[in-house]
This record gives structure tokens, sequence and C-alpha cells, in this order.
């Protein structure tokens, strides 16, 4: 076994813990149901950029640009089509935040009348299948021959990241042939994220989901296998990927204000807002979540091809109907996005207004709320997205 392979497999136990869910974060693992015990904790969070960028009046170039994308506002869509039941689109996110994994009462509904839960991948549910994917190609892992980390960081860059390895015990030399993708994985969470993971399990949204359905007896189906996303990720320019690298270990220290800043706008059901208002908070932010300069090659593979994977494989299972569907949320927007390519497929996608929040800038308590506990029934559609049409949905 080459060297290079031996160091990262022997990293997973250390460095790469999380392994980022394509975008947002490869992150997407367990069995376990909702729980406070393996939730991150509270007192991690970090502080919204919101706020500050509503007093210095940054704010509303961010919303306009954001109210520009179709559809990007909503994560949790009914998808309709003659003669079937309905099925459900939820958008997630790949964390593990106590808030992420209530669910508000139109979602519990839906997942409970539907028959099947599909997600990106059901091989992120056998940790010894997806570190099987993960290792089976060097090329998807490490840099072309002859090449390093050296080769693509000024003498600045490499102290920096050489420097940030130290303090989690690993050394530059261990590392200096993966991949920038790969290699961001180890610094794509704060901390207190990383405290969501029991048995080398992480739990999020998705494999929450996934655990419900397994006690209600659900089946549980995938829309990709782990090589194909890992593919995707490795199909990244490596200058892109050294670009999106150098802007994370940057932003080392904000990691928590800008995951919180997510948090918070997801909730809200602002999707759109999510990158914009990263890239305008954080000097070279955008290259970490995946916009600036270069983002086009990101887009194409990690986000558009997959899409467009996700769409056609969904078919034969709306044809079934009764399905619940949760994808990471930022597969849902844009001309591209899966609610925009189920419309043309001829599905009515149907946005579904959630529980509203605290108004972004705000505090969401750690208590449900109230309206997690009204009486079941079907969930109140948002009508102005109901057109099957590949309609102009705006945010605004």
């Amino acid at each position: 076994m080459p060297p290079v392979i031996r160091a990262a497999k022997a990293l997973l136990g250390r460095l790469f813990r999380f392994i980022p869910h394509l975008a947002a974060g490869l992150v997407a693992a367990g069995l376990l149901s909702p729980s406070q015990g393996f939730a991150a904790p509270a007192d991690c969070r970090g502080k919204s950029f919101v706020p500050a960028l509503r007093a210095d009046g940054r704010l509303a170039a961010v919303e306009a640009k954001a109210a520009a994308v179709p559809n990007g506002e909503g994560r949790f869509y009914r998808i309709e089509a003659a003669g079937a039941a309905p099925s459900f689109l939820l958008g997630t996110m790949h964390l593990g935040d106590p808030r992420l994994l209530r669910l508000p009462a139109p979602i519990r509904e839906a997942f409970a009348q539907s028959r099947s839960l599909v997600i990106e991948t059901t091989d992120i549910l056998d940790q010894k299948k997806m570190a099987g994917a993960l290792f089976a190609d060097p090329a998807l892992t490490t840099l072309p021959d002859g090449k390093t980390l050296d080769d693509y960081l000024t003498q600045a860059e490499r102290e920096k990241l050489a420097a940030t390895l130290s303090k989690k015990g690993v050394p530059l030399q261990a590392v200096e042939r993966l991949q920038p993708w790969f290699l961001s994985s180890g610094f794509m969470l704060p901390d207190c994220q990383k405290q969501t993971i029991e048995a080398g399990v992480p739990l999020v949204l998705d494999t929450s989901l996934a655990g419900m359905a397994k006690a209600a007896q659900k089946p549980v189906e995938g829309l990709e296998t782990a090589l194909e996303q890992l593919q995707s990720m490795a199909a990244i320019p490596i200058k892109q990927q050294m670009d999106g690298f150098v802007a994370l270990i940057a932003a080392e220290d904000e990691l928590d204000d800008i995951f919180e800043t997510m948090i918070e706008l997801y909730l809200a059901g602002d999707v759109s807002t999510i990158v914009p208002a990263i890239e305008a908070a954080v000097p070279e932010g955008g290259m970490m979540v995946g916009t600036g300069e270069g983002y086009g090659a990101f887009e194409e593979k990690v986000i558009t091809e997959r899409n467009g994977r996700m769409a056609e494989r969904l078919v034969p299972l709306l044809g079934k109907g009764g399905v619940f569907i949760a994808v990471g949320a930022l597969h849902l927007p844009g001309e591209k996005g899966l609610v925009a390519l189920l419309r043309r497929r001829g599905y009515a996608v149907t946005r579904i207004d959630l529980a509203a929040p605290a108004p972004p800038g705000k505090a969401v308590s750690d208590e449900a709320p109230e309206a997690d506990a009204a009486t079941p029934g079907p969930p109140k559609a948002a009508a102005p997205d109901s057109a099957p049409a590949d309609a102009a949905d705006t945010k605004k």
C-alpha cells in the first residue's frame, strides 16, 4: 500500500472525522434518531453575520442577489403527478445542530404519510462501504504523480497550513500529497460540530431521517453512490480546489460564525441568501462556500451535474408516489436546481410553508416551537410556487 494512502487512512481517525457532503458538507451518516445527547451543544454556537451586515448596509445587496435566484426561498416542497400519491422534497443541512434535527409539524406529517425515504446516498449509512469507496482509487484523493501541496502554495500559505496542522497533531509531510478537497474535510467544521459523532458515525438531519425510517420500517433508497460523489469532488480542477482550501484555512477562526449564519438563514428558509451572505461577511469566504472566481467548475461538477443525475433517478421513484426526499438544500434553488428540473419534467412542485422561525439576526430558542405540536393534517402549501412549469419564481 502506498505510504500516502496509509497516512490518509490513519488520518480518518484523527483529522478526517467528517467528510464534507459535497459543497456544504460530504457529511451524512448514522442510523440514530434525533437525540440531544448526540447533538452539538448550544454553547458552541458562533455569532451570526446577519446583524452586522444589516447594520453596515450590506444586507440589502445580499438579499437583492438572493432574490434573483429562482426558487431561492423555502426548503420544503410537495411534488405531485397524475395518478400517484404526493411526494415531498426537503432541503437539508448536513450538520448535527439540535435546531436542525427538530422537524416542524408539516415535515413530520409528510414523513409519516410517505411510504419511503430517499437520501443522496445510502452508502454513507455503512462506514465500511464509505471508506472502501474513498480509498478504492488513489486518484480521487491524491495529487498527480510528482506533485505536492508545495507546488500550489505560497510560502506564507504553507507556513499557515503547517501551523494549523501542528495544532491538530498532524505533520504537513503526512498530508502533502492529498488533494485539497480531501484535506479540506479536516477543517470544514468547527470542533463543536464534530461532537455529533458516535462510534465514527455522524448524526445529521439526513441520517436522523434514515433512523426514523428504519424505526418505522420504511425503505431507504439513495440517488447516488459514494463513488459518484467522490468522483464529483475530485473532478474539480486542482487550482479551484486549492483556492477554496486556502480560503478555508484563512477563515478557520470564523467557522463557528460562518455555520451559525448558515443555520440561521436555512431555518428562515432563505436558502439562496446563504452563499452571498458568507461571501459578503468573510474575506475570500465565497471561495470556501463555493463562489467567487473559479466557482463555475465547482458548481458544474458538484451541483449542476449531480442535480441532473438526481432528477433523472427520481423519475421512477416519483412514479410510485409517496416518496420523502431529503437532499442538501443547495441542490434546490436556481434554474438548474432540483425544483426547476422536476417542474420541467411535468411535476407540480409546490413550496410548503413551515412555522416561521425567529427573523434573521434573532436568537432561535432551543425549545421546540409550539407549532411542532400541531394536530397532524395535510401540509399547507404556498400557492405562489405551485405552477408545474418552470416559472420565474424569485425569492421576494
